[in-house]
């Protein structure tokens, strides 16, 4: 049940892109979505990793002058952020990963390949989390072996 996930064991990876790309002038983040079954070692069920196809284009509330956010004041700055869940009535627009594709297609940009990107990502970054999960464990077995 997910009333019961321990929140250290979400995790959140993101990078900044310099120059970012931009949509209408406007920068844009990604949420993808990665769902994550451990493995069942009981049932000899290994660990599943799957990436979602539906996910959501966020743009930021202003067209992106090319300055960062630092240089400006935080009241200013904060038009670049692409958070709809800020509270403070500036709401982000928010799109589909088709919205994306189209926005791609029109631009001669390739699609494929950028999703190809973010699925070497997941995998680099979920291979680098179960490696930790795995040292966890072995430490924590280490810490509770009694000879």
């Amino acid at each position: 049940e997910l009333s019961h996930t321990n929140p250290r064991d979400s995790i959140i990876c993101q990078s900044i892109v310099d120059p970012p790309m931009t949509i209408k002038g406007r920068k844009f983040s990604l949420r993808i979505y990665v769902i994550y079954f451990p493995p069942c070692k009981q049932n000899g069920i290994p660990a599943e990793v799957h990436l979602s196809s539906l996910g959501l284009v966020k743009l930021a509330s202003a067209v992106y002058d090319g300055e960062t956010a630092i240089t400006k004041t935080a009241s200013i700055g904060d038009q670049y952020m692409t958070n709809s869940g800020r509270g403070d009535g500036r709401s982000s627009d928010q799109h589909d990963l088709e919205y994306l594709r189209a926005t791609f297609e029109i631009n001669g940009l390739d699609y494929d390949e950028m999703w190809g990107k973010i699925k070497y990502a997941v995998r680099t970054v979920m291979r680098e989390f179960l490696e930790l999960k795995n040292d966890q464990s072995d430490h924590s077995a280490q810490r509770n072996y009694q000879p």
